[in-house]
């Protein structure tokens, strides 16, 4: 069955702040230029993905609104929550530099976006039972002030529904809606690319908490004998 038979249902995606535990305060505050992400995702709704029947046919299409935009305001938030200062760009400079002001530019090419939503025959005591699998797939390129890439990779933001099952629990789903799976995806995304080893060495890092230095009890003065 088509896509396009079907009305289509629009889902919000938003970002989740620390959902990737080790992902916030890393960095020095280094101002890192954004400009809007590359990609296939234009302005206005986007087909991100379908809710499935059991028998395999479309049920209902989904479409995402803005999803560059809503992808962009996320990293600027998940490197802010890193430690960094994110400087946000209309767009990418010709020269590919960082412009004045900024110590290195972060581009990001928003390579898929989709969430689908499988229904099985089965009925179980959550409900009737689905699959549903989300991915953000996202290529990142990291330059200095000369223009040199620092850092270049793929990062893959996935989420799976149900979870692998614990005990006798066949079917518990932590996530429902596509809406939530594709926002978890998003997010791990994001913060994926800060848990990065090559990343985190292209930037410089936040120093450790110090030491206290132990106090040293002052001698008490001996009185003289003299």
């Amino acid at each position: 069955m088509l896509i396009g038979c079907n009305p289509r249902t629009r889902i919000d995606l938003h970002y989740l702040p620390g959902f990737v535990p080790g992902s916030e305060n890393i960095f020095r505050p280094v101002r890192v230029a954004v400009p809007p992400p590359a990609g296939g995702f234009a302005t206005g709704d986007s087909e991100v993905g379908a809710i499935y029947t059991a028998e395999g046919n479309v049920q209902t299409p989904l479409v995402a609104a803005d999803v560059a935009h809503v992808f962009n305001l996320a990293l600027i938030s998940g490197l802010a929550d890193a430690g960094l200062t994110p400087v946000p760009l209309d767009s990418n400079p010709a020269d590919g530099k960082p412009p004045e002001g900024t110590d290195y530019i972060l581009t990001s090419e928003l390579e898929e976006v989709k969430v689908n939503k499988r229904f099985g025959a089965q009925q179980t005591i959550h409900g009737q039972y689905f699959t549903m699998h989300a991915v953000v797939r996202v290529k990142y390129q990291l330059k200095g002030r000369e223009g040199d890439v620092l850092y270049s990779n793929e990062i893959l933001g996935i989420e799976n529904e149900p979870p692998n099952p614990v005990g006798a629990e066949v079917f518990l789903p932590l996530e429902t809606e596509p809406a939530e799976s594709l926002s978890v995806a998003l997010s791990r995304a994001v913060g994926l690319l800060m848990l990065d080893q090559q990343f985190r060495s292209s930037l410089p890092l936040r120093p450790p908490w110090p030491i206290p230095t132990p106090l040293v009890p002052t001698p008490t003065p001996q009185a003289s004998t003299d």
